[in-house]
């Protein structure tokens, strides 16, 4: 009775003489699968090019193209590079099996071939195949996935930004009692409105920028940037938050350093995030610092330091993980997405930056960031060398 397997495979025996691939045919059939045949490199090339197969039995010592040429053409070849090939020859010298090996054969198997030694190389490089095959499904269903997710979150977005602008739009309408008084309550109310639809657009904007930096389509200018101008543009995004507060925000920026290479409405996002963390989870009144300095001849390093309530050890290791929100409940009353330091890390990664902190619960947190400096021969722009050292609010 002839010999199955549980997965029947297609395989390409290649081979000059009829005798051999007569006998090879055979042996696989009675093991279960389908053969096909070809009787040089230049057919088995065009017949893989044709129909898909599994596995390829390929003699060395052929007329038109030889073994050696055809595994050089296979491997060459994107769609036949994954496809495992067994070598088998009469030729016995370590030179031949060595470059064959080289080549990118999967194995080596002597004439005439024993049946059961036969049996064991295909079924192992069937098996890795089978491997292969199952990785890249894998790879092109999370692909798929991915782009799935990012089209949604695209749509989302978008049909959702309308609504919430015109949202904003009403209320501070009726903030500005344009259409008629408000009694205390009513303004409080509209007040919390408007809060809310801000921290929907905030997470909409987080939501939309994690799925273009996981689908690796975010796209960034870098360019020879001004600190002191983002720098100036972030303070003016959080002054609100600061007086709200009642901190202090103090910056220090050097007056003879040098512009940055980076997108400069990322840099400003890196900045304001930043310095939103540090202003929420820090105490009123409290003082939050900004500085910068020349790390090396390359690089210009940024830093955030706050007087808050710091990250506790424990957390300390999942700061930047995506959706993280601490478990203590002074931390996690504060509003936030949990995306902010997760887009931010990715944000300076991207622009060839490293970004740290350090940390003491109790005794405030200072976030780290380096970017490559644009080099001493562009002189800093305004109003980097206005700002100095400054006391803000």
């Amino acid at each position: 009775m002839a010999d199955t397997v549980a997965q029947p495979a297609t395989i390409l025996v290649v081979d000059d003489v009829p005798t051999n691939r007569l006998v090879l045919e055979r042996q696989l059939v009675r093991l279960g699968h389908r053969v096909v045949l070809a009787e040089d490199g230049r057919e088995a090339i065009e017949l893989l090019r044709a129909q898909p197969v599994d596995l390829i039995m390929l003699d060395i010592m052929m007329p038109v193209m030889n073994g050696f040429e055809a595994l050089a053409v296979m491997k060459a070849d994107p769609a036949l590079r994954h496809l495992p090939v067994v070598v088998v020859s009469a030729l016995d010298d370590i030179a031949s099996i060595a470059r064959c090996v080289t080549l990118g054969a999967e194995d080596f198997l002597f004439k005439p071939v024993e049946r059961v030694l036969l049996e064991a190389r295909v079924e192992s490089c069937l098996e890795r195949k089978r491997l292969h095959d199952s990785e890249q499904a894998a790879y092109a269903a999370a692909e798929a996935a991915n782009r799935a997710k990012g089209a949604f979150v695209s749509m989302v977005s978008h049909e959702l930004k309308n609504p919430l602008t015109g949202i904003a739009g009403y209320t501070d309408m009726l903030l500005l009692e344009t259409v008629g008084p408000l009694n205390e309550l009513q303004g409080e109310c509209m007040r919390a409105v408007r809060n809310l639809a801000g921290l929907m657009k905030t997470l909409l904007a987080d939501l939309t920028d994690i799925s273009q930096i996981e689908s690796g389509h975010l796209h960034l200018a870098p360019a020879p940037t001004s600190l002191g101008v983002a720098v100036e543009a972030a303070c003016d995004s959080v002054r609100k938050l600061i007086a709200d507060k009642q901190h202090r925000l103090s910056v220090d920026l050097p007056a003879n350093l040098p512009h940055i290479v980076a997108d400069e409405v990322r840099l400003v996002q890196i900045l304001t995030n930043l310095l939103s963390n540090a202003i929420k989870y820090t105490s009123a009144p409290g003082t939050i610092t900004l500085s910068a300095r020349r790390a090396d001849a390359n690089l210009i390093q940024v830093a955030v330091r706050d007087s808050g309530i710091g990250i506790p050890a424990a957390e300390q290791g999942r700061i930047f993980e995506p959706f993280f929100r601490s478990s203590e409940a002074r931390i996690g009353a504060e509003p936030g997405t949990g995306l902010g330091l997760n887009i931010t890390r990715h944000l300076v990664k991207l622009q060839g930056g490293q970004i740290w902190f350090e940390s003491a619960s109790g005794e405030g947190t200072t976030f780290f960031f380096t970017l490559p400096a644009a080099g001493a021969a562009l002189p800093p722009a305004e109003p980097a060398t206005s700002l100095g050292t400054t006391f803000l609010w």
